[in-house]
């Protein structure tokens, strides 16, 4: 959760915007219950000033219901601003954005 910043957006697949980590937390934490394991690729990055908007493929898989192992992708949007410490956190994140 560290990678949010307090007050962040995270869009769900229902289109519901989710709003600070602790909401996030519970999307997050479930795909931590299906273990979901996925490996990024930021195709596209833009940076003006101090804010960034990522483009960002996930390819991986999770369990189902069944415990089977499925796969699973998507093609999200990310927002992020750079801290003073020159860090970057997530101000918004919408994993489906661009399907």
């Amino acid at each position: 959760m560290a990678l949010y910043e307090p007050e962040a957006r995270f869009v769900k697949l229902t289109g519901e915007i989710l709003v600070g980590r602790d909401a996030i937390r519970k999307v997050l934490g479930g795909l931590v219950e299906a273990k979901t394991q996925f490996h990024s690729r930021v195709v596209r990055a833009m940076v003006v000033g101090e804010i960034a908007q990522l483009y960002t493929d996930f390819e991986g898989t999770r369990e189902d219901d069944s415990g089977k192992t499925v796969p699973v992708h998507s093609r999200a949007i990310e927002v992020l601003r750079r801290q003073p410490d020159g860090s970057w956190k997530l101000i918004m994140g919408d994993p489906n954005g661009r399907e």
